[in-house]
């Protein structure tokens, strides 16, 4: 309602509206639409550098003049109330991993424990209750990192209410309308800065400003692994074919080697690489579509 408001003033200037009659307007239609629910749930409350959530969620951002749907993760610490986002073609499990990099930057540590759904990226099979086994890349990932994974059960999302809360907050007030803008990269500059804006912010009850909040919480988290986890897939080995290309995944990338030679190519979530002889000699941007050709003409030059 608030968000509402905010463009109602901005849109239209000349009209005369309280943020209180938007409120009870917005009352109003979400129990004629029926999405008000009489629940009560248990308050939570967590201590600094516990538990931070993570969640994929989408939305469609113009790129390049083009509207496309990007995946946005998240994780939000649930005692500052602080939280990261950041954009990616899809949600792969490369993006993922480099997301989590991402977000223990930007809050200076690791939390002791980040909370989940089930991810098909990070759980191979769900078990009784609580129990699930994780993908090797998932388990060691948090190894490297030295944090707990816990998993909400299955289409309960309220067991994770803080980020679902943190998305659609975020979702209004800063993908709506939807924005615009050259590149991912350039998008990803801006939701950073978004990010950092919302440290302004105080949440109701609270002292604080989240900033603050986050700023103290950063003195308890676990610090920072010395160097990073390796987020790239391996594939080996790969031939390349007679036109010059090499099959990585679903798609075909032009390598300057040899036809018949045995190379290896490395896929993260925005670039492909192929190596040989231990030398990366071509790179490409990564390709999500079936069966399409990157070609680079300086490689058949």
């Amino acid at each position: 309602a608030h968000r509402i408001w905010t463009r109602v003033r901005e849109e239209y200037p000349e009209q005369t509206i309280s943020e209180s009659q938007v409120r009870r307007y917005v009352r109003k239609r979400k129990r004629e639409c029926g999405l008000v629910a009489d629940e009560i749930f248990v308050p939570q409350s967590y201590q600094p550098g516990q538990e931070a959530q993570v969640d994929w969620y989408e939305a469609i951002v113009k790129v390049g003049g083009q509207e496309r749907k990007l995946s946005f993760f998240t994780m939000r610490s649930m005692a500052s109330g602080d939280a990261f986002h950041c954009a990616y073609p899809h949600a792969t499990q490369q993006a993922l991993l480099d997301g989590h990099e991402r977000a223990f930057a930007y809050f200076g540590g690791v939390f002791r424990t980040l909370r989940y759904d089930n991810m098909g990226s990070l759980v191979r099979k769900i078990l009784r209750g609580y129990q699930r086994i994780e993908t090797d890349r998932m388990i060691a990932f948090r190894s490297h990192w030295g944090f707990r994974s816990e998993y909400c059960n299955p289409a309960k999302g309220n067991e994770k209410g803080g980020v679902e809360g943190e998305v659609g907050r975020f979702r209004r007030n800063h993908l709506t309308p939807v924005p615009e803008v050259a590149d991912i990269d350039g998008l990803n500059e801006r939701l950073l800065a978004h990010c950092w804006e919302e440290r302004k912010r105080r949440i109701g009850g609270r002292t604080e400003t989240v900033g603050e909040a986050s700023v103290a919480e950063r003195g308890v988290l676990q610090p920072l692994a010395g160097e990073g986890f390796p987020l790239e897939e391996s594939i080996y080995p790969l031939i390349v074919d007679g036109k010059g290309r090499v099959r990585v995944k679903t798609n075909w990338y032009s390598a300057p080697a040899p036809a018949g030679a045995r190379v290896a190519a490395w896929v993260g979530a925005l670039r492909v690489g192929i190596v040989y002889n231990n030398k990366c000699v071509a790179e490409h941007e990564r390709c999500y579509g079936r069966g399409y050709e990157i070609l680079d003409l300086e490689h058949y030059l």
